[in-house]
């Protein structure tokens, strides 16, 4: 009988300390090593609704000392493992509190719809700096229209072209230059962004190689109009040398696209300064009046070459966007076109000074447009020129007058005079100015 009274009583105090709250405070259980994957979720409130209130009165009490002391995150912390723990009751509604307390302190609103629920997000320090979201790169991966129009422009060359040998009669040529150079177009622009797509180049190196294409082709066509112009300049000669220059000249934007350091607008500015110089050298040729025609040529020709380098110097410095470089173009246009709306009026067959004039005042124009172009665009699309793979900024080129760093950016120095060695001269000492420098 005393046996079992005895066991009755053991069972009993086991049930009574069952039923006693545990304290979280108390000390830690022992470590063993998990069986499943760990996380840092809330432990789950216990089974028992009574015992799960008591656990989170006492965690509930140990944050708000913890809110006392201005320990803002530790004390939020707790009232939100409280909150988890009994989300009903008296414990549920102070850690709420709590919470409210915490996020005025810390500055965070807590005004807005669903403010009652309990914020469970991961709490940051509000000390440490914020985090910075990388740069939205500029240009899809697989820029479809662009590749199109660049691959048909340059398939359509090729095709005429091609399209030139079929005859030897000029007017057959023409006719297989146009058939020729509309197939050309179609299956380039359907087969250049396949290419695109596996190289993996983006829109920026498109246009890079597209703009190559473009003015080597320019180029290569006033090149073959200077070489044969005294022996009688053809189309089917043009067509040619511009064919191998826009060849040339993709290849080395293909080069340059290799290192991805230009932007959509850096491609867009190289374009506006081509286009201006190209005019520029023949409105120029307008002013010289030169006996030659082919002189016009040699200009344009050394205006677009001179304008692609001012634009690859000037790319780096220049905040640049297709957009704003479409407004500078159209005005630098504008300007260099309404000269010759009175070209109508002062035209005089028997001189040639109506030409300079119209020449020289379409020069200026051309000047004036893309001034005020650059002048009433300036902070347009601000902070949008960014470079897609753009490697960090190298600065290990010598003093020069224009330089290149070791990344292949080009920008435009200072004249260093440096003084030469009494080797060279025991009399007096020599001045060297470095005009180009740079590093490989």
């Amino acid at each position: 009988m005393r046996a079992w009274i005895l066991v009755v009583a053991t069972s009993l105090v086991g049930g009574a300390a069952q039923a006693q709250p545990v304290d979280p405070y108390g000390p830690p259980p022992p470590l063993t090593p998990p069986s499943g994957p760990t996380t840092t979720q809330p432990p789950p409130a216990p089974a028992d609704p009574v015992l799960a209130e008591q656990v989170a009165e006492q965690v509930v009490a140990r944050a708000q000392e913890l809110y006392d002391a201005k320990l803002y995150l530790d004390a939020k912390q707790l009232a939100v493992e409280a909150a988890v723990t009994s989300p009903s009751g008296p414990a549920a509604d102070h850690a709420r509190m709590i919470i409210k307390l915490v996020n005025q302190q810390l500055g965070i609103r807590d005004d807005g719809p669903g403010a009652e629920q309990v914020d469970t997000a991961p709490i940051t320090d509000p000390t440490l700096p914020p985090t910075v979201l990388p740069p939205v790169i500029e240009g899809g991966p697989h820029p479809d229209l662009v590749t199109s129009v660049h691959g048909g422009l340059f398939g359509g060359l090729l095709g005429a072209m091609i399209g030139t040998a079929v005859s030897s009669q000029p007017t057959k040529q023409a006719g297989g230059a146009v058939g020729f150079g509309i197939a050309g177009a179609l299956g380039a622009a359907l087969l250049a962004p396949r290419l695109v797509a596996k190289l993996g180049w983006n829109e920026s190196q498109v246009r890079t190689v597209g703009s190559g294409t473009v003015w080597g082709g320019a180029l290569g066509a006033f090149i073959g109009d200077i070489v044969t112009g005294l022996q009688g300049t053809s189309g089917r000669l043009i067509l040619i040398s511009a064919s191998i220059g826009s060849i040339v000249g993709g290849l080395a934007g293909a080069g340059l696209a290799s290192r991805d350091t230009l932007t959509r607008g850096d491609v867009a500015l190289v374009d506006t300064f081509a286009g201006m110089g190209t005019m520029g050298g023949l409105t120029l040729g307008m002013i010289m009046q030169p006996a030659q025609t082919e002189a016009y040529s040699l200009n344009a020709a050394v205006g677009t070459v001179g304008g692609v380098l001012v634009g690859l110097v000037a790319a780096p410095q220049v905040e640049a966007t297709p957009r704003r470089m479409l407004r500078v173009a159209g005005s630098a246009a504008l300007g260099g076109a309404i000269p010759f709306l009175l070209y109508a009026g002062i035209h005089d067959p028997e001189s040639s000074s109506d030409d300079q004039v119209i020449g020289l005042l379409s020069t200026g124009g051309l000047v004036f447009g893309a001034y005020l172009g650059f002048r009433y665009t300036k902070g347009m699309d601000e902070g949008l020129d960014t470079r897609t793979g753009k490697k960090p900024v190298v600065d290990d080129a010598p003093p020069a007058a224009v330089t290149r760093t070791s990344d292949g950016a080009w920008t435009i120095g200072t004249i260093a005079p440096r003084q030469l060695s009494r080797a060279l001269d025991d009399r007096q000492h020599g001045t060297a100015f470095t005009l180009v420098g740079g590093a490989f």
